[in-house]
């Protein structure tokens, strides 16, 4: 039974592991009788009460090497605080953890746990006493956790020391919603879903990590400032190089029809240095078919739309800039009317 695994929705396979392995079955004294006063089932699981906006199981890096056929990453929006939380409780830092957004889960502890909580500022109270996040937190059997309304930020994310116990696909835990696989089952959180924890397998200890390590989320009069690299399709060949220094010189709003896909940017409308795209299409922001990678912003349009961890590996529009990989974790935490300011 500890080689059996069983890939899609809850089963008994966790109570018949212990079952097996308790004195009662090794003595072979199993009867109704004893199996209802002499032998207590205790699942190492969390259960989902409330499930959150949008919550769900993520690894780091992700599904990687799969997007030559068109498979994205997924994995953390913000991987920066997801493998912050790893390390708070012990864990590799690509152990599954929770990703919430906006709004988290309530959840129930079938059995003792350290977890930490990072990301997003979100209001977390276990058993009604507040919590700190960014620090490991010890949970006992029976206690709830309730994360509420982000203040800051836009993800919050929940490590458990062993990582929670889902099955990889093509290579990862991480959820991809749109393509159904992945995580649990494939999709959000639900209220009633139970997640088993895994058996922690690294020999590091719950720590905590300097001040100097925890991010700072600006409040909502202040703007966000994120780092790209310039182009690949620039000017003179597709905008004006008076458009390019209007687009670092002003403030974007993000708008509120972005997720885990892109995220949609408002501001000035790009002038263009071509009266179309060609060959490629009628608007001068189609090109031939190529690829993009995770941080460019692409102009679908005229709409610039910064590609996330679940968006598009390939298509038919300019990418202006892209964002420095280490500027990425930035664009997980932001959320509509959040303002940015790009700088190269």
């Amino acid at each position: 039974l500890a080689r059996v695994c069983l890939i899609g929705i809850s089963t008994n396979l966790d109570f018949l592991r212990q079952l097996t392995a308790s004195s009662l079955f090794i003595r072979a004294e199993i009867s109704l009788k004893t199996l209802t006063i002499c032998f207590q089932y205790q699942p190492n699981a969390v259960e989902v009460l409330v499930a959150g906006t949008y919550t769900t199981i993520q690894d780091y890096p992700g599904r990687v090497g799969h997007w030559d056929v068109g498979v994205p990453p997924s994995g953390p929006m913000d991987d920066y605080a997801f493998r912050l939380a790893n390390r708070l409780v012990g864990n590799a830092e690509n152990a599954a953890g929770l990703e919430c957004t906006l709004v988290g889960p309530s959840l129930r502890f079938h059995a003792s746990a350290i977890i930490a909580i990072t990301g997003a500022t979100m209001s977390a109270m276990l058993d009604g006493t507040s919590v700190d996040l960014w620090k490991p937190i010890p949970v006992k059997t029976g206690q709830i956790l309730k994360l509420e309304r982000s203040i800051s930020g836009c993800r919050t994310y929940i490590a458990v020391r062993g990582g929670f116990d889902v099955p990889t696909y093509l290579g990862s835990r991480s959820t991809f919603v749109l393509g159904k696989f992945g995580g649990y089952a494939g999709r959000t959180l639900q209220s009633g879903d139970t997640l088993f924890i895994d058996k922690c397998i690294n020999d590091s200890i719950p720590s905590t990590v300097s001040g100097a390590l925890i991010p700072h989320y600006p409040a909502e009069d202040e703007e966000w400032k994120v780092g790209v690299l310039y182009g690949p399709h620039g000017a003179p060949d597709f905008f004006t190089s008076d458009y390019i220094d209007q687009f670092f010189a002003v403030t974007w709003q993000v708008h509120h029809n972005s997720n885990r896909l892109g995220v949609r940017l408002i501001g000035p409308n790009p002038t263009w240095s071509r009266s179309d795209g060609g060959e490629a299409g009628l608007h001068p922001s189609n090109i031939h078919d190529c690829e993009y990678a995770v941080g460019s912003i692409n102009f679908t349009g005229n709409t610039p739309i910064i590609l996330t961890q679940d968006g598009p590996s390939l298509g038919g529009f300019v990418c202006l800039v892209t964002i420095a990989k280490a500027e990425l974790w930035k664009i997980g935490q932001i959320k509509p009317n959040d303002r940015i300011r790009f700088f190269p």
